[in-house]
């Protein structure tokens, strides 16, 4: 009886000490896998920024391969119509055919096989070239702040936005309009000279805002509108 007993003790030793090596509360537990790394932004070649692109419909567009990525969204925007084109691809060198005379907008959206992360590129934008001209318009203004859909505090508030011009000799003016109407009719700057200007708005609600750049040729381009809200 006594070595019976003794059998069960040590049997019961044995497997506490079997669990305590297994179980979760030990030391054995599997290490979490490394994290996967996400992909890095993809640096722009051609066409180059703000430049007067080629001649001809067929338009190469070239990037430098970024870290850990697997592939490549190009994303192209016709800034007069707003036609936006879209592909996907694992080079780093890409001809889409665009239609001759028109100023575009690009960037690249690098993307991976191991992760829902992805990374974008600089914007740059270019014209195609068309029939010979003395003179391009303006780039459409880029509206910085306040952004699309942004939630701002009444009082004076800043406006800012970035102006380009593939004609590098070009001074560029700008009108700006901030109203409560879609578009906005009230003009607060005329021939505004810097890219940004404070503006006060004291009553609270919905507002829409443009810029219209201007250049020293007498072409202009229309930025399209913001909408933001003002809270007191």
């Amino acid at each position: 009886m006594k070595k019976l007993k003794y059998i069960l003790f040590i049997s019961l030793v044995l497997l506490i000490s079997c669990n305590g090596k297994e179980g979760g509360g030990g030391d054995g537990g599997v290490d979490p896998p490394p994290p996967v790394p996400s992909p890095t932004a993809a640096t722009l070649n051609t066409p180059a920024k703000n430049s007067e692109c080629l001649d001809g419909e067929n338009v190469e567009f070239k990037w430098t391969a970024s870290d850990n990525t697997d592939s490549y969204d190009i994303t192209i925007k016709n800034l007069l119509t707003q036609a936006i084109i879209s592909q996907t691809t694992t080079s780093t060198t890409l001809t889409i055919k665009l239609e001759k005379g028109n100023p575009y907008s690009w960037f690249i959206t690098s993307k991976s096989n191991t992760t829902i992360d992805t990374a974008e590129s600089e914007k740059w934008k270019f014209y195609l070239k068309g029939d010979p001209v003395e003179n391009y318009s303006p780039f459409p203004a880029d509206l910085i702040s306040p952004k699309s859909e942004a939630t701002v505090t009444s009082g004076s508030i800043k406006f800012e936005w970035s102006g380009s011009d593939a004609d590098s000799g070009d001074t560029l003016k700008y009108d700006v309009y901030v109203g409560s109407a879609n578009p906005p009719t009230t003009k607060i700057a005329t021939n505004h000279s810097s890219s940004s200007i404070n503006h006060a708005i004291n009553d609270a609600g919905t507002y829409y805002w443009k810029v219209i750049t201007k250049d020293n040729s007498g072409s202009n381009s229309d930025s399209g509108v913001a909408k933001f809200k003002v809270v007191n």
